[in-house]
């Protein structure tokens, strides 16, 4: 989420007002045309379960109205006496039983077959006759094997079969006072004109399954079973009366797709035509608020890249127009600012230096180190003229003519000058180092550097260890694109405190800060001191300076003069 809204945040304007329009105007538009989506399709799904109810029941009703309404004829012939007798008497005369059949049986049964169209073939199974009999009576051996035939032995009842292209009804024949039966009743129907003719009254769309207790197909208007799909219908199941069949009825949800595609595509069409009108006002917005924030945003990029004289037109007076007029007082101040600041600072640092510098008259100094040093080696004093020689090369390379940038060679011979004259000084107390790189000495910097961290590291690191190695090593390289001159001492070291006060204002010496304000002066915040001290271990204080700074440094001050 919050990856989101930062992505959010860092889209130009003109996006974020698109993307804020799409939101106002496609969201309640969606959600309405949603709701209204809804409420259509659960209005047309509640209408075909309706219909679809209705039609099922109507579809149940009319076949269990014909099944019943051949049962009437079954009844009649499985409760004829005649019928009975002639099934259940095995000794029965053969002349009285033709008679018997051809005179009040064989009548009834092509009545029937006659009459009623619905019935195709009629034929009674008798438990009592080893042979056909006439053209109705036949023996049960030959259907003993058949599955119906065994699994309505004790049904006593109408059972209604088909194998999806055949009806047939069987009833058993029960004697009077016996409760073995004694023969069944087999009569097949006209499977279309009862069934199919019934089942396929049905609307395009829709379809009817029916099928039996067992699992058999009973009936099926679709031409697969893979056609019936849970999900392309609403599926209504019902029980018909009579029979262990079920009917499954399939709704076909066609139509309601009909009805709901009209009121998606109006919805999309209003998008559409919202996204156009969105299209239209984003291009206002850019020829009138947009285009003066553009142009703000091109000065203020232009400032950011060092060009203060940049010219801002005041394009409108609304909060745009509000806003580039603070904008341009904003330039203005910093421009006093600079002037007043900025340029006076480093004309204040520079005429410390020039007054201190004007302190010793360099001819004045030259010559009478010179001259002490002519006399200390007539008289063999060979330390007073190593040491006058030293004091002169050091004064020689810190006054440097008078100008600010020094060769990062001569700043190094300076601080090692210096260095020499203090070990001099106090007998030889500490050691030097130098670890040097050869490609620091093409290069140039600001002088006075080194020589304040050196003092410092001299006064209040060496000499204040009362025992234990004293050492003072200096380092320097190329790193990453920058020199990097360090200074290292071995002496007490100091607090985390004042460590962190060293470079502040807050620190009881100037010689370390007034190094650090130069060098951010002349450099830039990314450059200047790094301060690292351990108590009891020592300091070590890193000067970071760009390659070719000290040149356009300077370019800079004369300009600016």
């Amino acid at each position: 989420m919050n990856g989101l809204i930062r992505l959010f945040r860092d889209v130009s304007l003109r996006k974020k007002l698109i993307f804020s329009y799409l939101f106002v105007i496609i969201i309640p538009i969606a959600v309405l045309g949603t709701y209204s989506y809804r409420s259509a399709k659960a209005d047309l799904e509640r209408q075909l379960a309706l219909t679809a109810e209705n039609s099922a029941n109507r579809l149940v009703s009319e076949l269990s109205y014909r099944l019943e309404r051949q049962e009437y004829p079954i009844k009649s012939i499985v409760f004829n006496p005649k019928v009975v007798q002639a099934v259940a008497a095995p000794d029965k005369d053969v002349y009285e039983l033709t008679v018997e059949l051809n005179e009040h049986v064989e009548p009834i049964f092509w009545n029937y077959l006659f009459f009623m169209p619905d019935m195709k073939e009629i034929v009674i199974y008798s438990e009592n006759r080893t042979s056909p009999f006439g053209n109705f009576l036949h023996s049960a051996e030959e259907v003993r094997g058949e599955e119906w035939y065994a699994s309505t032995e004790n049904i006593k009842s109408v059972v209604w079969r088909s194998d999806g292209e055949n009806l047939f009804a069987t009833r058993n024949i029960y004697e009077a006072g016996r409760e073995k039966r004694q023969g069944a009743l087999y009569i097949r129907f006209d499977y279309n004109g009862l069934i199919r003719e019934v089942a396929g009254k049905l609307g395009p769309s829709d379809g009817v399954v029916i099928t039996a207790a067992g699992g058999g197909k009973v009936f099926s208007s679709f031409a697969k079973e893979e056609g019936a799909e849970a999900g392309e219908y609403l599926i209504l199941r019902r029980d018909i009366p009579r029979t262990d069949w079920q009917l499954a009825y399939y709704a076909g949800k066609e139509h309601i797709r009909e009805g709901t595609v009209g009121i998606v595509r109006a919805t999309l069409v209003i998008i559409g035509v919202c996204i156009v009108v969105l299209l239209g006002v984003i291009l206002l917005f850019s020829r009138t608020m947009l285009l003066g924030i553009r142009k703000l945003n091109e000065r203020m990029k232009r400032v950011e890249e060092g060009d203060l004289n940049v010219i801002v037109p005041i394009p409108s007076k609304d909060e745009v127009g509000q806003l580039t007029i603070r904008f341009a007082n904003m330039i203005k101040r910093i421009n006093l600012l600079i002037e007043e600041a900025y340029v006076n600072r480093i004309a204040r640092k520079e005429a410390e230096l020039l007054a201190l510098q004007a302190q010793i008259n360099p001819h004045f100094l030259y010559n009478s180190l010179s001259l002490i040093n002519s006399q200390a080696i007539e008289k063999d004093a060979y330390d007073v003229s190593r040491t006058v020689t030293l004091l002169a090369k050091f004064y020689r390379t810190t006054l440097n003519k008078g100008r600010d940038t020094i060769s990062v060679r001569d700043e190094l011979t300076n601080v090692q000058t210096y260095i020499e004259i203090q070990r001099i000084m106090c007998g030889y107390a500490f050691d030097a180092e130098y670890d040097l790189e050869n490609d620091l000495f093409g290069h140039g910097m600001i002088k006075l550097v080194l020589q304040p961290i050196v003092e410092n590291a001299i006064d209040h690191g060496l000499k204040e260890k009362r025992e234990g190695e004293r050492l003072l090593r200096i380092t320097g390289k190329v790193d990453a694109g920058d020199l990097l001159l360090t200074v290292t001492d071995t002496g007490v070291g100091m607090d985390e405190e004042t460590r962190a006060k060293l470079l502040t204002n807050q620190s009881p010496g100037y010689g370390l800060v007034n190094v650090q304000e130069r060098l951010r002066l002349y450099y830039g915040d990314a450059y200047g001191l790094t301060v690292n001290s351990e108590e009891g271990k020592g300091t070590s204080v890193e000067v970071r300076l760009p390659i070719g700074g000290a040149a356009a440094s300077k370019r800079n001050i004369d300009r600016d003069r």
